[in-house]
């Protein structure tokens, strides 16, 4: 695509981060997909990344009516719940997001969530099994039609902001592998908290722009780095500034790192005991490296909980 076909798909260029509203910003890595060049920023206070200028929002929405997690065409509920039944992904996600949240709530009674980019369900199933009752907003049709096999109950099919929520207010607010894809994410959390119970929780998982990956792979990486969908590439310091901006206090914060294990069973055509054999010991192999990497604040993912500051 020459740059004379993309002159409508970019917004005008920013000039303060998205994180910490620091003008203090400089370009960073140029990423390629297909013929499409992205500008990523970085900040030199808070050290957060950002691609500047951002896709305008008719472009974003086309990808996300469909899928969130990049489908090219849709997948059974039984397919999914086949590979997260091998690689327990989500479900072990949803159930740390979910307990550690719950355990801020302590003594409170008939706890309502919010589930906001809810994907394929297992999260809001988490909340479900953790005694919350649940609402999901998720526009991406392909996901919202696994997500009510696995919950029984369908996501709102829309955008966060096109939702009118009345005067509902939730206690915890799930937002995993979300923050990431939004536009301006000082303005969504801000909404968020005006949803949430006195000294309610929001629980989030974002990717690490600090990671090994990411610091190895520089432009090359497609986790964190993923274009167009993602926006934001979070710092540890940068998502604890915008938490408290939004108006949170932080709660916890962790690095976690986790490889799918049957990738090298998948890749060598393993089947079987063989295949449970190579999941059982890649599994374990690789625990104390990717400890060492979230020690040393190198981890793929952040997960952060904030509190609504009194």
């Amino acid at each position: 695509m020459k740059k004379s076909d993309t002159d409508g798909y970019f917004k005008s260029e920013m000039c303060h981060c998205l994180a910490c509203g620091s003008e203090e910003i400089r370009a960073w890595l140029v990423k390629s997909k297909g013929s499409m060049q992205f500008n990523l920023w970085k900040c030199n206070d808070c050290y957060t990344g950002f691609m500047n200028p951002q896709p305008k929002r008719e472009y974003l929405d086309a990808i996300y009516h469909k899928s969130g997690h990049g489908l090219i065409e849709p997948i059974s509920s039984e397919e999914v719940i086949r590979l997260e039944t091998e690689y327990p992904n989500a479900t072990v996600d949803g159930e740390r997001l979910v307990g550690k949240a719950k355990s801020f709530l302590a003594g409170k009674n008939d706890l309502k969530a919010l589930d906001i980019g809810s994907g394929f369900g297992f999260f809001s199933k988490a909340a479900a099994l953790a005694g919350f009752e649940v609402m999901a907003v998720n526009p991406g049709k392909w996901e919202n039609e696994v997500f009510e096999k696995i919950n029984g109950f369908s996501p709102l099919p829309y955008f966060f902001d096109e939702v009118d929520f009345k005067k509902e207010k939730f206690d915890l607010i799930i937002l995993s592998q979300v923050l990431e894809h939004i536009e301006e994410p000082l303005a969504f959390l801000q909404k968020i908290k005006s949803l949430l119970s006195p000294s309610g929780i929001i629980a989030i998982a974002v990717p690490n722009v600090d990671s090994i990956l990411v610091k190895l792979l520089k432009a090359k990486d497609n986790g964190c780095l993923w274009v167009p969908e993602h926006l934001t590439y979070f710092s540890a310091k940068g998502l604890a500034t915008l938490l408290s901006r939004a108006g949170f206090a932080v709660k916890s914060h962790m690095y976690i790192s986790r490889i799918p294990y049957n990738a090298l069973s998948r890749r060598l055509n393993l089947a079987g005991a063989p295949r449970r054999i190579m999941n059982g010991l890649v599994k374990n192999l690789q625990k104390p490296p990717l400890q060492l990497m979230n020690w040393l604040g190198l981890g793929l993912t952040h997960n952060i909980w904030g509190q609504v500051a009194t």
